[in-house]
């Protein structure tokens, strides 16, 4: 065909188009309305995800790992909970980017160095009683609590109390815990690294303590303390007084490095408190974080007893995963519509382009080929389907719905060749047909 049959051609589809106003809104709207439907479907799916994602990456979770029932705790491993080994086996998972441990031993005391053993023990004995059935209560006078941890920071920072009501129109109370440090000894100064015990262990003890027995900052005391036996096997170890604490909940406290405990326990050693949290690249796999842990606390011997994990994860468990869940109700909806899309395209096209039944008959009278016919109509098609496309991708670019330029090229491409295939078949049925039959055919 030459220039001037080009434009002939084109004049005609044009002339047609607006003679068949109707239809070519239509078709236009059509398209543009699924294409819209489709790219709205992907854009909240992808808003989702992004979502997910951002949730992910800057909730934290934390967790810790409790007795599976308190009341079921034996008296004389009051305060030992969790075993070392079961600590060291949470650490190897590194899966943590804090973890927070500690030690407790509620039957201690302080007492002055030149106190000899055997008058301790026969003090001790006189409470006990001849089972050595000993009720830590009813001496709480006399007993102090011990305390081991790593470092005095988390500590503090852990211990510091903010009430969560307050007097209307009284100013926010915050207790937190003071030390006053002896002369020549800081926060750094509680470290110990005597595996026999020889030298004296840094330790901090309340006012309460210090009042009831004397002492005063920088004095050298010793420690009693049990070593979890049956019967009871009292051990002294020396100390040194490095500073003073007033933290009211903590009036009987001894504070002392974890690493001096360690050293006289052994492998008796059991922890009250582990807490921890989880390093927030991986919350997308908290369930198998929270079965990897789960099979290293319920191992024979993880603790002192049975133990139990609680995961705080209400957060990403209510929020997250009901994002996850619209999400995957989305994605299993898109292929539906998509094919419901397609259905569209394909009848819509196929019956429109069966309407042009006397203009085809017109045409193949005046001389026009069948090809000639055919390639009209479904050029004509494809012209008001390509209007409603692009029309559709400016209104999602208008909207902030663009997303990915493959997704809206796929989406489009999917619809344009129903479109194709649609009016193809419509063709076909055409002008198989002789231009006498097609006449005779009601629209």
């Amino acid at each position: 065909m030459n220039r001037h049959t080009y434009y002939g051609v084109w004049r005609h589809i044009w002339r047609h188009m607006m003679r068949a106003t109707v239809k070519s809104i239509l078709v236009i709207l059509v398209a543009l309305a699924i294409f819209l439907t489709q790219g709205w479907l992907q854009e909240t799916i992808n808003r989702n995800e992004i979502e997910i994602n951002r949730l992910y990456e800057t909730r934290t979770v934390s967790g810790q790992i409790l007795l599976e029932n308190s009341f079921h705790m034996t008296e004389y491993r009051a305060g030992n909970v969790i075993r070392r080994r079961t600590i060291d086996d949470i650490i190897a998972t590194d899966i943590m980017i804090e973890i927070y441990f500690e030690a407790t031993a509620p039957w201690t005391f302080v007492t002055n160095p030149d106190v000899d053993l055997v008058i301790l023990n026969e003090i001790l004995d006189e409470f006990a009683g001849d089972g050595n059935d000993f009720d830590s209560w009813q001496h709480s006078d006399f007993l102090d609590e011990l305390i081991a941890i790593e470092q005095l920071a988390p500590f503090i920072n852990r211990h510091a109390f903010t009430p969560t009501t307050q007097v209307p129109g009284a100013s926010v109370i915050s207790i937190d815990i003071e030390i006053e440090f002896a002369s020549g000894f800081d926060q750094d100064s509680f470290v110990y690294t005597d595996e026999n015990l020889e030298t004296p262990v840094p330790i901090i003890l309340s006012e309460r303590i210090m009042m009831r027995n004397g002492f005063e900052l920088g004095d050298t005391v010793s420690i009693g303390y049990d070593l979890n036996q049956r019967p009871a096997s009292w051990q002294q170890m020396p100390a040194v007084i490095i500073g003073m604490h007033q933290h009211e909940p903590m009036i009987q406290d001894i504070l002392l490095p974890l690493s001096a405990w360690e050293f006289a326990q052994g492998d008796n050693i059991g922890f009250r408190t582990l807490e921890f949290t989880i390093d927030p690249r991986l919350n997308s796999e908290l369930p198998a974080i929270q079965e990897s842990i789960e099979e290293i606390i319920r191992r024979f011997g993880a603790g002192f007893e049975p133990l139990m994990l609680d995961l705080l994860d209400e957060e990403i468990r209510f929020v997250v995963q009901t994002l996850e869940l619209n999400v995957s109700l989305l994605r299993l909806l898109y292929p539906v519509v998509v094919v419901v899309s397609m259905m569209i395209a394909i009848a819509l096209s196929f019956f429109l382009t069966l309407q042009n039944t006397k203009n085809v008959a017109v045409m193949r009278i005046f001389g026009a080929t069948r090809k000639k016919v055919g390639l009209l109509l479904w050029i004509e098609q494809i012209i008001l389907c390509l209007s409603g496309l692009i029309l559709g991708l400016c209104f999602l670019i208008a909207l902030g719905w663009g997303g990915s330029v493959l997704e809206l090229l796929g989406i489009a491409g999917l619809y344009l060749l129903s479109v194709m295939i649609g009016s193809a078949f419509g063709i076909f049925i055409i002008i198989r047909h002789a231009p006498l039959e097609l006449l005779q055919v009601k629209e």
